[in-house]
């Protein structure tokens, strides 16, 4: 951080203010995960839905997403109240994500298949509308915080912090379900999904709506509002900041999520030769692990943003998370089942990256979206990077449910999978994983925003239309 950009007191944030928008990260991080993460283990493998229809149910909200995100980032944009535009929408989503997420795991046990898949696409599509309507806003609110480039930075430590904690979570959500109290693993979904309702949706969801600030909201209000809704959306997605951004964004969660999903199958039917129980203990070991390198990944991304940029942190672990993608091969061995605890170490950062740096870039990426097209948008920008999200981590279980019908991967069979099975999904978990990274390096050139670039628009912001 050079002397010339060192941050004013005017525009640093109290603790409470960053912890209370940081405690947002929870909810984020447990919506756009937990749906897939608990409904694989409950719906296919305990009620036994089809894998490609399993995969069509995750994909299809998503589709649905397409239409709501962007339209949610507008209605966001436009709207004027007493209480601000984001924080009414980040208080009524969170009640709505509390109440549709508990009907999810409603489902009659004794349903067919057809029956099992329409309550879970229809239970998805209205939990993920309520995640829309929270987080399009959420995230709109967040980026509104500070004007500082660097600050920024410091406010998303608090998001990834509390990000990372639900991380932690969420791992041991489905092995909890089988605990021996609850008379079968659904019973145990539904009392998970209560506990999460109301203390995480609900209990910390409402904090950013309550003690966040809405800073650009004056700024908005004067202005003309002359640009269309179809116009600001291709404006916003056609920009080559937002096209890297958006790369490494997609890159990283569709293929990611890929190598995630199709990774319970390679621990529990290759590293721990179909033993589920084991196999469930030790997928959710590892997920603990990155959760604890990411605790750690915290601190460390945040002081190598701020001593060496945006940029060049995020080239260094996409750099990493190459190499850690290669390694999955070697760690993921049924010789010895505890090495592939270190993929957490080189993997690890990378998820964490997403919640310190690439946030704090998209926010520098509103002031340069303001500077060139005139208009505050931070809705329309946010619904870009929620859609990416969840349909990055969605439509990767319609591909990996794809890559299991076609490796010949027959789950009755437990360990002893026909020839070339286990191999198959081997090369597509490894393949994806370091595909990834790849892809975002290469989208990491498009984003040109550096440190002296976003003071530089700051200030020719603030000379057109005043401070904020």
């Amino acid at each position: 951080m050079s002397d010339k950009n060192k941050t004013n007191a005017r525009d640093r944030l109290p603790i409470g203010q960053k912890l209370a928008v940081g405690a947002g990260g929870f909810p984020i991080q447990n919506g756009g995960l937990v749906v897939q993460y608990m409904a694989q283990p409950i719906f296919q493998i305990f009620l036994g839905l089809n894998p490609a229809l399993f995969g069509l149910a995750m994909t299809i909200p998503r589709i649905w997403d397409a239409f709501t995100d962007p339209l949610m980032g507008r209605i966001s944009d436009r709207s004027q109240s007493r209480y601000g535009r984001r924080r009414p929408y980040v208080f009524i989503g969170a009640f709505l994500m509390a109440v549709s997420f508990i009907t999810i795991w409603m489902v009659p046990e004794k349903m067919n298949d057809m029956g099992i898949f329409l309550w879970l696409t229809i239970g998805s599509v209205l939990f993920f509308t309520a995640f829309t309507i929270y987080s399009v806003p959420f995230n709109a609110l967040v980026y509104e915080q500070t004007p500082d480039y660097h600050e920024r930075t410091r406010l998303m430590f608090y998001l990834a912090l509390f990000y990372n904690i639900g991380n932690l979570c969420v791992n041991w959500y489905v092995p909890a379900t089988s605990w021996s109290g609850f008379e079968n693993p659904l019973a145990g979904a539904r009392w998970i999904a209560l506990g999460l309702s109301l203390a995480v949706f609900l209990g910390l969801g409402i904090l950013p709506a309550i003690f966040g600030k809405e800073r650009f909201y004056k700024v908005a209000q004067k202005e003309k509002k002359e640009i269309g809704f179809i116009k600001a959306i291709g404006q916003a997605a056609s920009s080559k900041p937002m096209l890297g951004l958006v790369g490494i964004v997609f890159a990283l969660n569709f293929c990611g999520t890929i190598a995630g999903s199709i990774a319970m199958y390679i621990v529990i039917y290759y590293v721990k030769a179909g033993d589920v129980a084991g196999g469930l203990v030790l997928n959710a070991m590892n997920g603990t692990g990155f959760a604890i390198v990411g605790f750690l990944g915290i601190f460390a991304l945040r002081w190598l943003a701020l001593r060496y940029g945006k940029r060049q942190a995020m080239f260094c672990v996409l750099l990493l998370t190459a190499v850690g993608g290669i390694s999955k091969w070697f760690i993921f061995t049924p010789e010895y089942p505890h090495l592939l605890l270190l993929d957490a170490v080189l993997n690890g950062p990378v998820w964490v990256s997403l919640g310190v740096i690439v946030p704090s870039m998209i926010a520098d990426l509103c002031d340069w979206d303001e500077h060139k097209f005139g208009e505050r948008r931070e809705g329309v920008i946010s619904s870009v990077f929620t859609w990416i999200t969840k349909f990055g981590t969605s439509f990767t279980f319609l591909v990996s449910g794809v890559a299991l019908y076609f490796s010949g991967f027959d789950e009755s069979l437990g360990a002893d999978q026909p020839d070339g099975t286990i191999m198959t999904l081997r090369l597509f978990f490894v393949g994806a994983s370091v595909l990834a990274p790849v892809l975002a390096i290469f989208s990491l050139k498009l984003y040109g925003i550096t440190e002296d670039n976003a003071y530089s628009i700051r200030k020719e912001l603030e000379t057109r239309r005043g401070e904020v």
